[in-house]
């Protein structure tokens, strides 16, 4: 740990005691009011550049997690991909084929009381729909890696927008029709997607 960060600050100009300060006092105090500010801009960008950024984050914090769930595995079919990721996490996942697409209906209010994002667990931001851009990014690196298939993450509601649980759709052979539009025969809903706004019914 201190030799990376050693080499980070510039490796030979920063002791051990400058490094343990960084780690224990200085980086948990500056830290989350960094990221914060740095949150507060994003959600101020307009529509298709903050959901670049939360496209990004989601890769991010999918890499990180393998840290605690393990390496998942590859070259699977989406029917085993979706146990092995159910089999990851506490809360409950429902998903569902239907054709090509996976229905994906995440409960996580009865876990965790709401939002999952670690940034809103740590009290770093408050929940907010657009923030769900990052999960669906999330599963869908996921989904991509396990199974080397192109997909294409769909945000249908979630917590945050008031609904009850966090619903998601994923295309496997996504078409011009699925890239443009929810197929959905509810009432309109407009609900924001990797980098569109999409009308839905609900």
């Amino acid at each position: 740990m201190q030799e990376k960060l050693g080499v980070k600050v510039g490796k030979g100009k920063v002791n051990g005691e400058v490094l343990k300060l960084y780690t224990e006092t200085v980086g948990p105090t500056v830290l989350p009011r960094l990221v914060r500010g740095i949150m507060k801009g994003v959600f101020e960008l307009d529509e298709e550049a903050r959901n670049k950024v939360f496209e990004e984050m989601g890769k991010a914090c999918y890499e990180g997690f393998k840290e605690f769930v393990g390496t998942p595995p590859t070259n699977m079919d989406i029917e085993s991909a979706c146990k092995w990721l159910d089999s990851t996490v506490p809360h409950k996942r429902r998903f569902e084929m239907a054709g090509d697409t996976l229905h994906w209906d995440a409960d996580v209010k009865k876990t965790y009381g709401g939002c999952m994002c670690i940034l809103v667990r740590l009290g770093i931001i408050e929940p907010r729909p657009e923030l769900c851009i990052c999960s669906t990014n999330y599963n869908k690196t996921a989904l991509e890696q396990m199974t080397g298939r192109r997909v294409e993450g769909e945000l249908v509601e979630s917590l945050n927008s008031g609904a009850r649980s966090c619903v998601y759709r994923y295309h496997f052979q996504p078409t011009a029709y699925s890239s443009q539009r929810g197929t959905s025969t509810k009432k309109d809903h407009q609900m924001t997607v990797t980098g569109k706004t999409r009308k839905h019914r609900r």
